[in-house]
């Protein structure tokens, strides 16, 4: 299967605006035009859901004891430089490897909860994936008893998506965050594989006025 490889940090990939900027330009953008979103552009949306921060392998989103459960799948469309497809993205080296060499948006958006067009006509949904197994066995032992590492994930998840929210803010790009799906269907779409369980979509494009 291809991959794509991700530029580094050094090679300008971070636009610069102040955090004020970008959070008073935050919004929840349900369309979106016809126009291809760059592959740098999701890198870097990418990257700010959890890539490395530094040499430490420290990430832009905390994570409890640094389980990092979190797994990102991009569900591309109309990204230039890249064919339509699914593709994880590494988190470390952050290379994009093609896994369902098909576009799946229109599939992700019939596995929706109601009617969600803005899913389907996205340029390129990137979904939140987590482990739900190891970390729940990893703090089993603290109250509430069974549920608190999936609290946890939820925490990393909400993190990440709020990171590429800031940073969708600071390209000009749209997004809407999207937790109304079919689980299980949505894995299916998406080929996971246990334990992997899907969390939330964040849908992104070029905004539309209409």
């Amino acid at each position: 299967m291809p991959v794509i490889r991700r530029l580094k940090l050094k090679d300008g990939l971070l636009n610069a605006i102040t955090l004020a900027a970008a959070l008073g330009g935050r919004r929840s953008h349900r369309n979106f035009t016809e126009e291809p979103v760059a592959l740098e552009v999701l890198q870097r949306l990418i990257w700010a859901a959890q890539g490395t921060s530094d040499d430490d392998d420290k990430r832009t989103a905390p994570s409890a004891h640094a389980l990092h459960p979190l797994r990102l799948y991009v569900s591309a469309g109309r990204v230039s430089g890249i064919e339509a497809g699914a593709y994880i993205s590494d988190p470390m080296s952050e290379d994009l490897n093609l896994h369902v060499d098909q576009d799946v948006r229109a599939k992700l958006e019939r596995e929706a909860l109601e009617d969600q067009p803005w899913i389907g006509a996205a340029a390129g949904i990137i979904t939140i994936c987590a482990d739900l197994v190891t970390p729940s066995q990893a703090f089993a032992d603290q109250p509430p008893y069974g549920v608190r590492g999936l609290r946890y994930v939820h925490i990393e998840a909400g993190a990440a998506a709020q990171n590429m929210g800031l940073q969708a803010a600071a390209e000009g790009l749209g997004c809407v965050l999207v937790a109304g799906f079919k689980d299980e269907a949505t894995a299916g779409v998406l080929n996971l594989e246990p334990p992997l369980g899907p969390i939330l979509h964040m849908c992104f494009g070029w905004p539309s006025e209409s």
